[in-house]
């Protein structure tokens, strides 16, 4: 037997695993199918044929006919998402008494449903070798392979993979599926990483350059329809329909819903002041670069005034005209608004509700959410292959909140948390908790203990568990200054440490930041990457308030965002290229960011590739058989 094919089958068993409550045995499956089965079992000539019945079928047979029927039945219950059942198919199909055909077939729905229950690395391990497959498996086998690279943070990856693929397909539904796969892959690509290669085809720089041109309608709509056209004039021979472009712009042009008049709710005044004072310039600095063409009338409201509270000023904005409201910026009230039915204009937050659920469908959320970064300090861990993790927090509420948010989603993904230490976030020295956290107290008392035996002095090197293999660590920058060396003196050096956006100040200050140097910690576009001309201005006109840089790129991407808040709505991969990142939206309406990831480099942060690469098999021939078995033509 094949060794792939044998380690296919060893990870067969694990993905029950995935499935909440105990998988059913095939005998199980079949006994309740038959209990429940009506008793004229062969469908209708115009219906298509159920897993039950597939099952029954089994039910009637054995050998070879009993296995192939179970597999039948497991496909069709993978297709109607009883991924659970299906996975207990599977774990119980005999592939041996199967032909080799049937054992691919088994391999590429293992993998599927690896990918619905959230583990894509294990969907690449159990994906057939490239060689000898036939046309249909060799799709299917890399649209699966797609399908794991985007699970995995690596969209441009899925898309290079599915724009290779289009030359083997032969409907035209099938290459309108692959665009519609292509499209939703590239809206989740950051800008930073939507760039074209020498090796590229003109297919692929296609794709990538109308990426860019609707993107570019997210701040400037006006210039949608010229720049589609100039689009089409570069790639007239495009594989791209005109239908999908068509749709493209129909889509946006109906959700994109313009601004009258936009109404900005912050404390102008009192302990929030100057965080209010850098979203508001982001604001106006958006506002500004709109240029001279038309633009909503921009009104500011002080909800730092004890006399007027934000009910009354929401008022006040309506009757003077506005079409939606920014703001607020405190928690409390946008908790009390969530609970709000009534909210006769779009209001888009500046914070997040203490319970995720909201009652107003005219509440948007959106915010700086930390928890948001230590999630996907997870998701980078994981695709790094750290699976065992430390984490050091400080004694803080906001520490163990990342810590609970940081634990849920590596959990989540087949991590294990294995040691969780505190650290005071108003101390100096962090040997206590490094010693604690590394067992490095452990390994000096079992070094004095031998002493005393020995009666005499050994030379001795302090030995640190090594049953972790990455450090989740939640710091300011000034505390990260610390921690780094210390984790060097204490021989962790070579630990890889994963952070998030609270370790850099947004400025670089490399004899501050030198110390820091292999760390790894996510962050948005405007502190990383940006060289807009509203990040140019930010720079020379608030160089005294770099502190609030992202609080700046907040209110940039504010009053952006109020236009394109239906088409995020509506569309389930949607995506708003923004200063604060790659931004979409739940189903409750609460809005996300896809940040980017820097690693420092002697005092600087360095962007780095957020995903690693996922090796595309050798572009091996199918074997020449068709869809039906016969040899397909050439031309």
């Amino acid at each position: 037997m094949p060794f792939r094919y044998t380690a296919a089958c060893l990870l067969l068993g694990l993905l029950s695993a995935c499935a909440s409550g105990p998988p059913k045995s095939v005998d199980e499956i079949i006994s309740e199918a038959v209990r429940n089965q009506p008793a004229e079992t062969v469908p209708a000539e115009t219906e298509e044929p159920t897993a039950e019945y597939y099952i029954r079928l089994a039910s009637e047979s054995s050998g070879a006919q009993r296995q192939q029927h179970l597999l039948k039945a497991a496909e069709l219950l993978y297709q109607r998402g009883d991924i659970q059942s299906a996975s207990s198919q599977l774990q119980h199909l005999d592939a041996a008494k199967l032909e080799n055909v049937r054992k691919v077939q088994i391999q590429l729905l293992a993998a599927k449903i690896a990918i619905a229950n959230g583990n894509p690395a294990q969907a690449l391990e159990l994906l057939p070798a490239a060689d000898g497959l036939t046309l249909p498996q060799m799709i299917e086998s890399r649209e699966v392979r797609a399908d794991a690279s985007l699970a995995l943070g690596n969209p441009m990856q899925a898309v290079h993979i599915r724009i290779d693929l289009e030359r083997y397909l032969e409907a035209d539904d099938e290459k309108a599926q692959n665009h519609e796969a292509i499209w939703s892959a590239l809206s989740q690509v950051a800008s930073v990483d939507l760039q074209t290669s020498p090796q590229d085809d003109a297919s692929t720089r296609g794709w990538i350059d109308l990426a860019r041109v609707m993107r570019n309608a997210q701040t400037d709509i006006s210039a949608l329809q010229q720049d589609i056209l100039d689009w089409g004039t570069r790639y007239p021979l495009h594989p791209v329909s005109n239908k999908f472009i068509d749709r493209l712009i129909d889509d946006y042009l109906k959700d994109y819903t313009p601004a009258q008049g936009v109404a900005v709710l912050l404390p102008m005044q009192g302990r929030y002041q100057a965080a209010s004072d850098a979203i508001r310039g982001g604001i106006i600095s958006a506002w500004y670069s709109e240029g001279h063409k038309e633009k909503p009338v921009l009104r500011f409201y002080d909800t730092g005034n004890e006399e007027s509270d934000f009910e009354q000023l929401y008022q006040k904005a309506a009757m003077e005209g506005a079409s939606y409201v920014i703001g607020p910026l405190d928690k409390s009230t946008v908790s009390r608004l969530a609970q709000q039915h009534d909210l006769a204009l779009p209001v888009l937050t500046l914070n997040y509700a203490e319970n995720p659920l909201s009652s107003s469908a005219n509440l948007y959320q959106f915010g700086l959410l930390p928890e948001d970064e230590a999630a996907q300090a997870a998701d980078m861990a994981i695709r790094n292959g750290n699976t065992r993790a430390a984490v050091l927090i400080p004694n803080s509420d906001w520490g163990r909140r990342l810590y609970a948010a940081f634990t849920r989603r590596f959990e989540s993904l087949g991590g294990s948390v294995l040691v969780v230490q505190q650290y005071g976030a108003d101390v100096d020295d962090y040997s206590h908790p490094l010693k604690s956290m590394l067992n490095l107290d452990d390994s000096e008392d079992r070094h004095r203990s031998l002493e005393r035996l020995l009666g005499t002095r050994l030379e001795f090197t302090p030995y640190r568990r090594h049953d972790i293999d990455m450090l989740f660590l939640v710091a300011t920058s000034r505390s990260a200054r610390g921690i780094m060396p210390a984790l060097k003196f204490h021989h962790a050096g070579d630990l890889p440490v994963y952070a998030t956006s609270h370790v850099y100040p947004g400025q670089v200050d490399r004899a501050g930041d030198r110390d820091l140097d292999g760390l790894i910690f996510c962050d948005m576009p405007w502190t990383l990457v940006s060289d807009s001309k509203m990040k140019q201005t930010f720079d020379n006109d608030w160089s005294d308030e770099q502190t609030y840089t992202r609080l700046f790129a907040l209110g940039v991407d504010a009053y952006h965002l109020i236009r394109n808040l239906k088409y995020l709505q509506s569309h389930e991969f949607a995506r708003f290229a923004g200063e604060t990142g790659n931004i979409s939206m739940d189903e409750n309406q609460r809005l996300h960011r896809e940040l980017l990831w820097a690693k420092f480099r002697s005092g600087v942060p360095v962007y780095m590739e957020t995903a690693t690469p996922v090796a595309t098999p050798a572009a091996a021939e199918p074997e020449q058989t068709s869809r039906s078995g016969s040899a397909p033509e050439r031309s």
